[in-house]
This record gives structure tokens, sequence and C-alpha cells, in this order.
């Protein structure tokens, strides 16, 4: 007499145990946090992608432009004044082709009237410079003289990022070496009012060193390719999970 297939087929069964279920409990929502926080490290980046497409086709901004309350990130400007290079901070730990280096920072008084008759300066970033062999020296840079234009781009700091404490709270000798910079604590190292945006030179500007900005370093398609992985991992977790906890292999061969 042939045996009912429903009685001869193998029922699933959980055979717990308890370690392998403590450790994917503690796995699970850190790979599942993670693919979410590269879902926002993606919508950031397209955000500051999009964000530098929109303001590069708007026309150079002048000094008249830089007092009013618009978003310039990214804007492209030609911007007139005379450059302080006997206060210049070489801005540290900057690798460039390989080669320790420095960014080279200075300020610039614009030319011509300004609202409120407020004296104005620029931090201008000129560029990279390859660091000597001996730590105790600072490159020799040529300082650019007299009223000139400068071409490049309006920049300020993106939030978030790791600073390291230089030590550097007063400048007591120029030019000064310095761990990080941004326009509010220019304005506490030069003891002068900035305006609220850098100048990254272009390539082709006056008192250009190698520029060569990049926007973002990781483009968005890469977080979310991050993202899909620790997402996938977070299912294979669960996967390999149910079958050392069960007869899931056995069963499923049997269905």
């Amino acid at each position: 007499m042939n045996q009912d297939p429903q009685f001869s087929r193998e029922k699933f069964e959980w055979e717990l145990n308890a370690k392998i279920i403590i450790f994917s409990l503690v796995l699970f929502p850190v790979l599942v946090l993670l693919g979410f926080w590269q879902v926002d490290r993606a919508e950031e980046k397209r955000s500051i992608v999009n964000e530098f497409r929109t303001n590069q086709q708007a026309p150079p901004a002048t000094s008249d432009d830089l007092f009013d309350d618009q978003n310039h990130q990214y804007r492209s400007a030609w911007l007139t004044g005379e450059m302080d290079g006997k206060r210049r901070i070489f801005l540290d730990n900057r690798v460039k082709y390989g080669r320790p280096g420095y960014e080279v920072i200075e300020s610039m008084m614009l030319s011509g009237p300004v609202p409120d008759g407020r004296r104005q300066l620029v931090l201008v970033n000129r560029g990279w410079v390859a660091a000597p062999l001996d730590r105790r020296t600072l490159p020799e840079v040529d300082s650019v003289v007299g009223d000139v234009q400068l071409r490049g781009v309006l920049y300020h700091n993106l939030r978030g990022g790791y600073r390291l404490d230089d030590g550097v709270k007063v400048v007591s000798e120029w030019p000064s070496r310095v761990g990080w910079i941004s326009v509010e604590r220019a304005s506490e190292l030069f003891g002068d009012e900035f305006y609220a945006y850098q100048l990254r030179l272009d390539a082709d500007s006056i008192g250009a060193l190698d520029t060569g900005w990049v926007t973002v370093a990781v483009q968005p398609e890469k977080h979310t390719g991050y993202a899909f992985q620790w997402f996938a991992m977070a299912v294979v977790l669960l996967l390999m999970t149910l079958i050392a906890n069960s007869n899931f292999s056995s069963w499923i061969k049997r269905k």
C-alpha cells in the first residue's frame, strides 16, 4: 500500500541555537543601519553635484555679488583686488600624486567701494605645492603683486568631517602652518573679517599653483552600490540564521 505523500513530506521545524540567534540579532540592525547610512551619503553627494552644476551655469560673480544672501557655493567668480603675500597660510597634510604637500592660502583686499564702507577680505586658495623633504622648512612660493583680477570658484567648507587639532590658537609668525582652515578660523588667525566664501583659483588664473579641485571624492552611484552591498549582507545573514536554526535545507529539498 502506497503511503500518502502528504504524510511522508518532512515538516519544517525550528532547531534553535541561542548563540547564533544573539549574534544575528546584534549584527542585522548594524548592517541595515550601514545600508541606510550609505543611502544618505549618496543623497548628500547627489545634492552637492546638483548644486555644483546649477551654480556653475550662473554668470561669474563679482565683488558686487558678495554681499547678498544668495547661495554662491561652486559659482565661478572674477574678483579684483590686492593679495597679501606676507601673511600666508600653508594648509598641512594635503597629499597629491602620492606626495605630501600644502595648499597655499592668502587673503585678498577687494578693490573698489563696498557696502557700508566695510573692509572686506576674501580668503584665496591658490592651490597645492609639494612639501620639502625637511619638515622644518616651508615651500618657497612667489607672491602676487599689485592689483589683479583672480578667477576661480567660490567655496565654503562642507559640514562634517574630522578636524585634527593643530594646536594653533594665535599666529605668532608668518607664514604659518595649520591643519585646517575655514572662513571663521581665518578671521581669528588674521584678525580681520572675511567674506563667507573662499575663492579656489582656476588653473589659468593669475597666482594659481596646482589646482584641480575635486567636488566630491566619491560619486553618488558608488555610495548606492555600497548600500546595496550592506542590505544584501543583511539578507544573507537572515538566510544563514534560518538555515542554522532549522531543518530548512532538508525541508526545502523535499518540497
